[in-house]
């Protein structure tokens, strides 16, 4: 067996630089190569890979091809390859390849679940971006580009031509819903593993540890930060109205293009938008938060609650797609598309009683799932595998 592993998937996607899939595969990787596997892996020069799995590929013997000189079929055609893995599926044709036995981890449908927003326009920074916004997500789309390319490839997993894994038992109710030609099909369910960072860093000019409320992945307006962000707005003009002390602060991390946040807030102080921190800094952040907030409006997993659980800090989320599944109890949830129910939560996480509670229930959610995404891991690389054995 000869496998080829997609290392582009771990690679900036969109305006992230960083994103749950990669980090997924990631973590995929180093469990492959810590247990002696052998592979080879395909990446794209011209994006960014982490220099430590460049590293790894060198000092274990990876051997290591170029999209930017080779095609997937030709890298597979001239080296013998019989199984191709990838971390995140695409529905660019170059991945349309021919081998022996194709897998991928199927984190969702998010294409076809998510409704048109226009705000992904204004998140939008290139023009080739801003163009891509304008109709992605709407119906018609849908309908005759993303619809009919995943029909080919649930086709392709119900006549046995793909193997699949997903992340949420969400994910695999999803996909089933979908493509009813899946109903039953067994599509295994491994939690989504993390990789677990020690904290290090400092916190921002001005900002103290538990007097801010946390955001991350605010580049990608999926993530829907721009609702909370306004719900924090109205939070501080009423506590200002009623004489109230709050000296909180909201921190927004991956806030690539700040303009969309500023104008649309009055207390424009209070906010303190952020790039792209290393992963040790972003732990650091939500060790030290108030509060994690996470109004994402598609989740196939969803990794940023359980870096705040893992610390005891209270999470407010979307009640939407995998994320009560994965917080469970844990989390006070509230309507993606409702700032005022946001506001609620934040309300309620002044509260010191409920905060106390959802604090203790945070590190007894983290400890469960933390648990399971360690033993599904092993699961997962095992199915990955298991033409090697």
């Amino acid at each position: 067996m000869s496998l080829l592993f997609n290392l582009e998937a771990v690679q900036p996607i969109h305006s992230a630089k960083f994103h749950g899939g990669g980090s997924y595969g990631e973590v995929i990787f180093w469990t492959m190569v810590n247990r002696g596997a052998k592979f080879s892996c395909i990446y794209d020069s011209r994006k960014y890979l982490s220099p430590d799995i460049l590293a790894a590929c060198e000092s274990n013997g990876v051997p290591l091809y170029d999209l930017s000189v080779s095609s997937p079929q030709q890298i597979i055609d001239e080296n013998n390859i019989t199984d191709f893995y990838t971390p995140l599926y695409s529905l660019s044709p170059k991945w349309q390849v021919n081998v022996k036995r194709f897998v991928f981890t199927w984190h969702g449908v998010r294409a076809l679940e998510m409704p048109y927003e226009c705000q992904g326009v204004a998140f939008a920074k290139k023009l080739s971006q801003k163009v891509e916004a304008l109709f992605r997500y709407r119906e018609w789309w849908k309908k005759y580009y993303y619809k009919p390319k995943y029909q080919a490839l649930a086709k392709c997993i119900a006549e046995g031509g793909v193997d699949t894994i997903t992340v949420s038992e969400h994910s695999r109710a999803s996909i089933k819903s979908f493509f009813p030609e899946l109903l039953h099909k067994e599509i295994p369910v491994f939690y989504s593993p993390m990789t677990e960072y020690e904290p290090e860093g400092f916190l921002p000019p001005n900002v103290l540890p538990k007097k801010y409320f946390l955001l991350t992945s605010g580049a990608r307006w999926e993530k829907n930060n721009l609702r909370s962000v306004k719900a924090f707005d109205q939070l501080v003009s009423m506590m200002e109205s009623q004489g109230e002390a709050f000296d909180f602060k909201l921190v927004i991390t991956g806030a690539t293009n700040p303009k969309v946040y500023l104008k649309n807030v009055r207390h424009k102080d209070r906010l303190v938008l952020l790039g792209y921190v290393e992963s040790k800094e972003l732990e650091f952040l939500h060790k030290n938060a108030y509060a994690f907030i996470f109004p994402s409006l598609n989740e196939g997993f969803g990794y940023p609650p359980m870096q705040s659980m893992r610390y005891g800090v209270p999470v407010a989320a979307s009640g939407s797609t995998s994320i009560p599944e994965i917080c469970d109890n844990a989390a006070l949830y509230f309507d993606p598309y409702s700032v005022s129910e946001m506001k609620n939560r934040m309300i309620q996480l002044l509260d010191g009683s409920i905060y106390g509670l959802y604090a203790e229930r945070a590190l007894k959610r983290y400890a469960e799932v933390s648990k399971r995404q360690k033993d599904d891991l092993q699961k997962a690389v095992s199915w990955i595998l298991k033409s090697e054995t």
